[in-house]
């Protein structure tokens, strides 16, 4: 395995200089409109966008130059100088600075490159590409723009050699989205295509012009079906067929010692459980109804946050029933609305409780659980984009399964704890969001960051690099790093019942603003062992 891993990423990364060399002629380009009104009216065939509005200097400027893309660059901002920009491809640089010249219509444009962003996108990314291909379905897939995917991707896509189970409704092997990587081990009900968008979500088969990529799109698959809720035989049979993380979207309030007994012999061998807290408001269950297999120990619970508006203030819309303020959908928040003290929108914030979903003290971290493409839908209503509008945990645990997929294709041999703790380190600290801390505790480590989690494995297993963990406060969770080279702490707090175990081959450097304070509850151990390894014997057989 070990060989054919090396194989793998060589020919991965061969793969993208040489998609870079393909568009190093061409000018990616941002270009901001004078006012939000402006609309710029195009059509694209072949490849090639033609205008199909009545401005005579825009039309001939198309004619003259090959474009390739041209659209609006942030479909869903809010943010006033966001709303006018555009996004463009052309040949060569000349077509963004003659359309500089109409200054009536354009105001600045800047270029940029992937390459100097470090990330990777394939074919088939959607409309928030940088690399405008767009040879998939026409998805808005910003919420994969949220949590670094694409900087993920720049160091893998995924490797065959890791498999990862879907425990879910059916998923179809002969679908082009998992066709010649899937394997179904158990038969399954079809759900509404609950298993499609999940599986989709997770491991989509990716650079084929079709569908969506999966975040691990790169990965082999093995399905199940879901349930045995004492015995946990769908998750048993994914692990026996080689799987090494299994994404479980479903759940119960019934808690049986069998199935943790089962969860621990799975962690044992080195096989990562992912499952939610599920979709019920927290209105109703105020953090007391935990759901399992997300509640047993050794499973990453993954609960559901949103990701589209940067800021509340400027998603601010007005209840048409009755004139009131509410947020919605702002970035890092429990939430997907609330509403402000008396109306006022300068006074005090608070979430619609109806809005949240289930969270409680077994979760692990967030993911984003909105407007995320149901790709179940999408095969079965010919091919047109369905979202869910509504937050649900099911659509945000296989982005965490995804992710872990990505890191143990750079480092198969990584424990269920170590993955976990890399989850957690790496993760947006949400603490400080005024309107999220009367739920503090419930939420787990923070929010998923995939580009930040794959380049902590990365950057592990490189002597010339360091594994860093920074701009984050954990006051509990066990989390440990068995064997990188090198280590760095930077405004980073660990205190009160944290317990935090890093053994480095080389070298472990703490920086400024960095607390080690834990309590009689907790402990700190940071020690140097230039034996240490990574082995995948360690796994129970």
């Amino acid at each position: 395995m070990r060989y054919s891993l090396v194989i793998a990423l060589v020919v991965s990364f061969f793969a993208k200089a040489l998609l870079s060399s393909l568009y190093a002629q061409d000018d990616r380009f941002y270009i901001r409109a004078v006012t939000d009104d402006i609309e710029i009216p195009t059509s694209a065939s072949d490849s090639v966008v033609s205008y199909e509005g009545t401005d005579t200097r825009l039309q001939k400027l198309f004619n003259k130059h090959n474009v390739k893309v041209f659209r609006r660059g942030f479909k869903f901002a809010e943010r006033d100088k966001l709303k006018r920009t555009f996004f463009g491809i052309a040949t060569t640089q000349e077509f963004q600075s003659d359309l500089l010249k109409l200054t009536d219509l354009f105001e600045f444009g800047e270029s940029f490159t992937a390459q100097s962003l470090k990330i990777y996108e394939p074919n088939d990314y959607g409309q928030t590409s940088v690399t405008g291909q767009g040879l998939g379905a026409n998805a808005f897939l910003d919420y994969y723009d949220f949590i670094d995917v694409p900087k993920a991707w720049y160091y893998t896509t995924g490797s065959p050699d890791i498999i990862v189970g879907i425990s879910d409704a059916i998923v179809d092997p002969d679908d082009p989205e998992f066709a010649g990587k899937t394997k179904q081990i158990t038969k399954s009900s079809y759900s509404h295509g609950h298993g499609m968008s999940v599986g989709a979500t997770a491991v989509a088969n990716g650079d084929n012009g079709i569908g969506i990529p999966g975040v691990c799109y790169d990965c082999s698959v093995v399905t199940a079906n879901y349930g045995s809720f004492k015995e946990l035989k769908p998750l048993v049979t994914l692990a026996n067929a080689g799987a090494r993380v299994i994404n479980c979207s479903w759940g119960s309030t019934r808690y049986y010692d069998t199935a943790q007994e089962v969860i621990y012999e799975l962690a044992a061998k080195g096989v990562v459980v992912v499952s939610l807290p599920h979709n019920k408001s927290y209105n109703k269950t105020k953090g007391k109804m935990i759901h399992y297999p997300g509640g047993y120990d050794k499973v990453i619970n993954v609960g559901s946050i949103q990701h589209r508006n940067p800021d509340a203030l400027e998603s601010v819309k007005i209840e048409e029933r009755n004139g009131k303020y509410y947020f919605a959908n702002v970035a890092n928040y429990l939430g997907a609305h609330g509403g402000f003290k008396d109306n006022d929108l300068t006074k005090e914030m608070k979430f619609y409780e109806i809005s949240i979903n289930n969270l409680d003290s077994t979760v692990d971290i967030m993911a984003p659980g909105t407007f995320i493409f149901r790709y179940g839908r999408y095969a079965e209503n010919k091919r047109e984009a369905l979202y869910n509008l509504s937050p649900a945990t099911s659509p945000s645990a296989p982005l965490v399964t995804g992710t872990i997929g990505l890191m143990l294709s750079l480092n198969p041999c990584l424990s269920v704890d170590e993955v976990d703790s890399i989850i957690k380190l790496t993760s947006t600290n949400i603490d400080s969001i005024y309107v999220n801390k009367p739920y503090y505790g419930k939420y787990g480590a923070g929010t998923l960051n995939t580009g930040r989690a794959v380049k902590m494995v990365h950057n592990m297993l490189e002597f010339s690099e360091y594994a860093t963990i920074q701009n984050q406060d954990f006051a509990r969770w066990d989390l440990t790093m068995d064997a990188p080279y090198k280590v760095k702490l930077r405004e980073v707090r660990f205190r009160e019942s944290v317990n935090l175990n890093i053994t480095a081959r080389e070298e472990i450097k703490i920086e400024e603003e960095t607390v080690l304070l834990p309590s009689e509850n907790g402990s700190i151990f940071l020690g140097i062992d230039p034996k240490a390894r990574y082995d995948c014997k360690n796994f129970s057989q």
